[in-house]
């Protein structure tokens, strides 16, 4: 398989898997488990279980993620202790419809953010791509009823979303800029670091306030899920694709995320199977076709694009 082809197969599997990560964000206040103490225990597991894999390439590659001391830490503030805190906030407060709606907004902030930090240019295929696929995405949250639009209302937890898109944005970014001969999981374990130690004083606080984890079977399985699927699995397909598609093209791939979670709800939760989840789903896919191909039909990869990592 080529490079390109199995980086779409990354990302996909990587939007798979958080799809379910929201549907456990989704139930989560439920069962009385806070969001901060979800996204610190789950990046725990994932530290567990990718530490040992790491730990030889550490010790090999230490000076050059050395050479590189301030991505590790800006990259960990901002995938462990920023994205998916703030994410299990919003869902605290906003409905699934409007957060959708907000996440909508990730190819449109990948393009604005590749454009400024990458300098690779918008073309008028690729914001008629975006633009095309986010209708679809309306389609499937509005459960094709245009006039829930009009009731659209921004509350803290809408705001808690937009900014949670703006992370996930900028966590795309970054990881153009991680070196090439640095092993990805070496560099993950690095981050998660700093990351979970910024993380720990906030969930302190929380438990301190009157919300610890409660110790239950749903909790437990929470964890597992988000911490070994969301977390190790969904973190590592996701990096891989982008840094074998290119972070714009990865981006366009975010409004599949609605797709996946309408597939699991109708699997797992066994909702109905409407119209508009097939319609939706086609406008997203054409939107996506639109934006990643080239004017001869090739499929546009932008690995390798980004200029060299910060010193």
């Amino acid at each position: 398989m080529n490079k390109p082809a199995l980086g779409y197969g990354f990302v996909l599997l990587a939007l798979l898997f958080w799809a379910g990560n929201a549907t456990v964000g989704r139930m989560a206040p439920d069962a009385h488990i806070p969001p901060l103490a979800l996204n610190f225990w789950r990046w725990i597991v994932a530290f567990v279980v990718l530490t040992p894999l790491a730990i030889p390439k550490l010790h090999v590659q230490w000076p050059s993620l050395r050479a590189h001391w301030l991505l590790c830490p800006v990259f960990g503030m901002i995938t462990v202790a920023g994205f998916n805190a703030v994410f299990y906030i919003a869902l605290q407060y906003t409905t699934v419809v409007q957060g959708t709606l907000i996440s909508g907004a990730l190819p449109i902030l990948v393009l604005i953010a590749a454009r400024i930090f990458l300098s690779q240019p918008i073309t008028a295929r690729q914001l008629a791509g975006v633009l095309i696929s986010m209708a679809g995405v309306a389609v499937i949250v509005t459960r094709g009823d245009a006039t829930m639009l009009w009731h659209f209302k921004l509350n803290i937890g809408d705001l808690w979303m937009l900014l949670a898109v703006c992370l996930w944005a900028a966590q795309t970014i970054l990881i153009r800029f991680m070196p090439k001969n640095i092993d990805l999981i070496a560099f993950q374990v690095a981050s998660f670091v700093p990351g979970l130690l910024v993380a720990l004083p906030f969930y302190l606080y929380e438990t301190a306030s009157g919300h610890p984890m409660p110790i239950s079977l749903q909790s437990a399985l929470s964890v597992a899920y988000t911490g070994l699927i969301a977390s190790v699995l969904g973190f590592t397909c996701w990096n891989l694709g982008v840094l074998r598609i290119g972070a714009k093209n990865a981006g366009y791939f975010g409004n599949l995320y609605p797709v996946f979670g309408a597939t699991m709800g109708i699997i797992v939760l066994g909702e109905p199977f409407r119209w508009y989840h097939a319609v939706g789903a086609l406008i997203i896919l054409a939107g996506i076709y639109l934006a990643t191909l080239s004017r001869t039909g090739a499929a546009v990869t932008l690995a390798g694009s980004a200029p060299p990592p910060p010193r």
